[in-house]
C-alpha cells in the first residue's frame, strides 16, 4: 500500500504541473489576442476619423441659428440662382427679373381683437384687449432694432387703430399709409368647404382688388430700390392667409386651413431672384398666453 501511494504522488504532481503550464499558455495566448484586437481597432479608428475629418472640411459650414437654405443661396453665383430652381416653382411669379441685389422684408400684422358683432363697419373698433395686444406687437417690432421704411394699413377702423398703436411703440415714428385694397374680403372659396361657398365669394368677395393689393407689395426689388427695405403691413386674416398661400405658391383654396392670432406677426423676405423665405407665420409668442385670441 505504501509503495503504491509513494509511486503515484510524482505522477499526480507532474499532471498538475502540466495543467498549470497549459493555463499560463492559454492566458498568454488570450492576452496577445486581446492586445492585437485592441491595437487593430485603435489603428482603424484613427484612419476612419481622419478620412471623415477631411470630407467634413470640404463641406460648407453654417451656424446652428442660420437657415441652411439661406447659407447655400449666398454661396451661389447670380447666374446659378436662376438656373437651380425646382420644377414646381415659378421663378417669374411676379413678372419681374433680377434688377438689383436688394431684399424686401415684409412684416404682416393681423389687427387686434375687435367688436365683431357691431352693427356697422365704423363701430368694429378694437376692444380693450385688442388694444393691449397691439401694444405688445409694437413693442416686439421695436425690439427688433430695424429701421422700418413704411407702415401701411387697410382702410378699416380696426386696422387703422392697430397701426396707430404699433407706431406709438416705435422709437422712430412712421407716417401711416392707408391702402383701401387691403380691406378685408373673400378671395376664393376655400377647400375643403368650411361654410363659404363660391356664391358667397361671388356676392361678397373682391378677388381683383385683393390680387391688386398682393401685386403692390409682393414682388422682388425693382431697379429703383438700391437697398433692402422693411415694410409693416397691418390688415386682415382672410387676405393675409390668402397672400401666404399665393406667395409660397401653395393652392390658394387652402387659405382657410390656417389660423392667425390677433396681433400676430408673419415675416416674409423676398430675395432679389424672386425666391421666398418665410421666417415666421402667425407669431404671437410675445403676447401673454391669457391675452391671446384669434
Amino acid at each position: 500500500m505504501y509503495a503504491t501511494s509513494k509511486n503515484t504522488m510524482p505522477q499526480r504532481s507532474l499532471a498538475s504541473q502540466m495543467c498549470v503550464i497549459c493555463l499560463h499558455l492559454t492566458q498568454r495566448f488570450l492576452t496577445l489576442r486581446f492586445l492585437f484586437g485592441l491595437f487593430t481597432g485603435i489603428f482603424f479608428t484613427i484612419i476612419i476619423y481622419h478620412r471623415n475629418e477631411s470630407v467634413v472640411d470640404k463641406q460648407p459650414h453654417f451656424r446652428a441659428d442660420q437657415s441652411k437654405f439661406e447659407y447655400e443661396k449666398n454661396q451661389l453665383l447670380p447666374d446659378d440662382v436662376s438656373v437651380k430652381t425646382s420644377a414646381g416653382w415659378n421663378s417669374s411669379w411676379d413678372g419681374l427679373k433680377r434688377e438689383t441685389s436688394a431684399l424686401r422684408h415684409l412684416y404682416l400684422i393681423r389687427h387686434g381683437q375687435y367688436f365683431d358683432n357691431a352693427q356697422s363697419l365704423s363701430e368694429m373698433k378694437l376692444t380693450i384687449l385688442g388694444r393691449e395686444q397691439l401694444k405688445y406687437t409694437g413693442i416686439r417690432l421695436n425690439q427688433m432694432n430695424i429701421q422700418f421704411n413704411r407702415l401701411i394699413h387697410s382702410g378699416m377702423v380696426r386696422a387703422l387703430e392697430s397701426a396707430t398703436i404699433i407706431n406709438e411703440q416705435l422709437d422712430q415714428k412712421l407716417t401711416l399709409i392707408q391702402d383701401a385694397n387691403l380691406t378685408e374680403g373673400l378671395p376664393v372659396a376655400p377647400v375643403p368647404y368650411a361654410g363659404i361657398s363660391q356664391r358667397d365669394v361671388d356676392s361678397y368677395g373682391d378677388k381683383a382688388r385683393i390680387d391688386a393689393a398682393f401685386a403692390t407689395y409682393f414682388h422682388r426689388a425693382r431697379h429703383n430700390q438700391p437697398r433692402e427695405t422693411h415694410d409693416i403691413l397691418v390688415f386682415h386674416a382672410n387676405l393675409l392667409r390668402y397672400f401666404i398661400c399665393k406667395v409660397m405658391q401653395f393652392p390658394t383654396q387652402a387659405w382657410l386651413r390656417m389660423t392667425l392670432n390677433h396681433g400676430s406677426i408673419t415675416q416674409i423676405t423676398i430675395l432679389s431672384d424672386g425666391s421666398i423665405i418665410m421666417k415666421s407665420m402667425g407669431d404671437s409668442g410675445f403676447i401673454p398666453a391669457n391675452k391671446v385670441t384669434f
